[in-house]
């Protein structure tokens, strides 16, 4: 792509560059501006979650913020995003403008203005872009890197999306895909790029085009019921032992009662939370202590649900008990690509904890859900540093900001403060860090076997595992055609030992304060990116400052890359001459085109990864091999060539190094 391109896209991260709103959009920005008030005030009620934080338009989703410079600094061969208020032919549709008479003036009707869509160049030459989805301005986060930005054409053809009603309609999401350019249809219509829903039904999975993506895989609620996530843990357990110690012990009511009796008896001391299995938010939870009447031991054994082990011995925050939100983004399951995002909430109790048995009822001392805990007078709504003039974004909220008494105070706080708490006391936050890492792969690795049987079984080849394709090209390598983001809730106790409560599978992305806006926008804007749309060659052929390295045509990538799919027979068979390098870089010689695709899509994943960090694959993945069974093919390379490397291998000279001479050099180095 060309440098002006690429300069003219970073000219919303440069000083002197303004973002401009509606008028709508600006009046509720400032409605959602946290105001002073007192602390008691503070604590009566928590703000109210952000509505119509945007104009609206006909398909009831906000308009777009788009970038302008100003105009004191434009360089005239760099071309510009122009702004929703702009009245020029490149802004509107093309269709004459008509006037209303209000009295004797005649008013032009104000027209909807044109969405911008943003590509990415691959880093590679001869590689498709993705779109990239930037942040919005009232979401306060610190906007990416744009270097690598190139604008389409503002009148080129649309992208679309579709966002069904089975799932809640958050702001944050709508936002950024509105943002981002693509227009809104139903699902019906089969136009889309993204499909915002739930679990794909096997219909819909069928028909799914290589060039689609959607929210979920199917099969994923084996990690978010709690009874179905406790099963595929406890079948690890019982295999290996105290590694695969990341959740309390339980059991699955009602077919474990006797067990749980007889567990009971033994631990007259312990105390037990009892969750009903597809609840959330708090419902229905109950803490109880081994010595609870027999009436009420037995009206838990009737109901289906899970119980377990109260942890007894968790880590406090000023007396307070918290527990971890952390957002975690699975690309693909075959290969296994983990990401983890930089930021998550830290939600506390708002009563002081304590061990007598006497204040179990008490659920704002013993539960940390925020829908707990939102409704008592003590809590403090954190305003992530925003005062009532307003927010520049000039910097990271929470990541330098000094660690205020504000803070301390609020009920929620980021990770980022966490850390700093962290550092105050003298404790290890990076430790605790890298064993939540290690909770959150054996999980994922202790579901997989089951995921796998349900993809396979939706697209009705059941012993095809993840080999299964759909009819229209749905699959899970390269670039599959499922992602799905979790909310993985997690308690440390005072040893830093940390503990799986449960997964969301549809984690609530609500921006009821400032400091959810910025970290949930931000959130989808850089899961969008990471999981990579690809828009049709029209779009990029007429992008902006014209990319000039010799992208291929989406269908013909998607023939190609159909070409490179294996049977599970296959795969097999060339993972048996990697298996047997001991040295990683010997691996590579043995890699064919599918395994070299893997490698670089896994490249370009990571140089447009925003705020999230890969933890699996890494160079340290073998210590996970001996929980996967049969490691998959495409594991072992993606893991042969991180141990080789990995990355670094691209910023040196080929000479003595493995690399096909078809396999295309990394040009660019600069992430986003």
């Amino acid at each position: 792509f060309s440098a002006n391109a690429g300069s003219a896209a970073g000219v919303a991260s440069q000083p002197g560059y303004v973002q401009h709103h509606s008028v709508d959009e600006a009046s509720q920005a400032a409605k959602d501006r946290p105001q002073h008030h007192n602390k008691a005030a503070t604590r009566s009620s928590p703000l109210q979650s952000e509505t119509q934080e945007f104009m609206v338009d006909d398909d009831g989703a906000p308009s777009p913020v788009a970038l302008q410079p100003c105009v004191d600094q434009v360089d005239a061969e760099l071309p510009q995003c122009p702004a929703p208020s702009t009245a020029s032919a490149s802004t509107t549709a093309s269709t004459p403008q008509k006037e209303t008479s209000v009295g004797e003036q005649a008013v032009p009707a104000v027209e909807k203005p044109k969405r911008q869509v943003i590509l990415l160049p691959s880093v590679f030459e001869g590689r498709p872009p993705v779109l990239l989805f930037t942040y919005t301005v009232a979401c306060g986060a610190k906007q990416r890197s744009m270097d690598r930005a190139v604008y389409a054409d503002i009148d080129g053809p649309k992208l679309f999306y579709s966002h069904t009603d089975e799932v809640h309609e958050y702001n944050a999401t709508i936002n950024i895909v509105r943002q981002g350019g693509l227009y809104r249809v139903k699902a019906d219509s089969q136009r889309y790029m993204l499909l915002w829903s739930r679990h794909p039904s096997p219909e819909v999975l069928r028909c799914l085009k290589p060039s689609q993506k959607t929210n979920h895989y199917p099969g994923s609620w084996n990690l978010g019921h709690k009874d179905l996530l406790w099963r595929n843990i406890s079948r690890m357990y019982r295999r290996f032992g105290q590694p695969y110690e990341i959740t309390p012990t339980g059991f699955n009511l009602p077919k474990a009662s006797v067990s749980f009796e007889v567990a009971r008896h033994r631990q007259p001391a312990a105390l037990w939370i009892w969750k009903p299995c597809s609840q959330s938010c708090g419902r229905g939870i109950r803490v109880f202590s081994s010595s609870v009447s027999k009436e009420e031991a037995a009206e838990f054994t009737r109901k289906r649900g899970v119980v377990q082990r109260y942890v007894p011995n968790p880590l406090l925050i000023d007396g307070f008990k918290f527990d971890l939100r952390i957002y975690v983004l699975v690309v693909s399951y075959d290969p296994l690509k983990v990401y983890i995002n930089d930021e998550g909430l830290v939600r506390l109790a708002t009563e002081k904890y304590s061990e007598s048995p006497d204040t179990l009822d008490s659920k704002t001392m013993h539960l940390t859900n925020y829908s707990v805990n939102k409704e008592s007078p003590a809590f403090v709504q954190n305003r992530d540093g925003r005062d009532s003039v307003g927010v520049t974004g000039d910097d990271d909220a929470g990541s330098h900001r000094e660690f205020k008494e504000e803070t301390q105070q609020a009920s929620k706080w980021s990770l980022s403060e966490l850390r700093t708490n962290f550092e105050q006391r003298g404790l290890k936050y990076e430790v605790m860090l890298d064993r939540i890492k290690d909770v959150i792969i054996k999980t994922l690795i202790a579901v997989e076997p089951a995921l796998r049987a349900d993809w396979a079984k939706a697209l009705g080849q059941d012993s095809a595992g993840w080999a299964a394709r759909g009819a229209a090209g749905a699959h899970v390598s390269s670039t599959a055609s499922c992602f799905e983001l979790y909310g993985f809730d997690i308690l440390v106790d005072r040893d830093l030992k940390p503990w799986l409560l449960e997964v969301n599978i549809c984690p609530s992305l609500s921006s009821g304060s400032p400091l959810d806006k910025r970290i949930k926008t931000k959130l989808v804007a850089d899961t969008l990116t990471l999981v990579g749309l690809q828009p049709p060659p029209n779009i990029w052929r007429r992008s902006r400052g014209s990319m000039k390295r010799p992208c291929s045509d989406v269908d013909e990538e998607e023939d190609r890359l159909r070409r490179l799919e294996l049977s599970q027979e296959e795969r097999a068979k060339r993972a048996v001459p990697l298996r047997e390098c001991d040295n990683p870089a010997d691996a590579l010689a043995h890699f064919d085109e599918l395994a070299w695709e893997a490698v670089l899509q896994s490249q370009d994943e990571d140089m447009r990864s925003g705020g999230f960090t890969r933890i699996f694959p890494t160079a340290d993945s073998a210590k996970y091999v001996p929980y996967m069974g049969k490691e998959s093919y495409l594991n072992l390379v993606l893991r042969k060539w991180y141990e080789a490397g990995g990355s670094d291998l691209f910023t040196k000279a080929r000479d003595g190094l493995p690399f096909p001479p078809w396999v295309p050099r990394q040009l660019c180095f600069s992430t986003t």
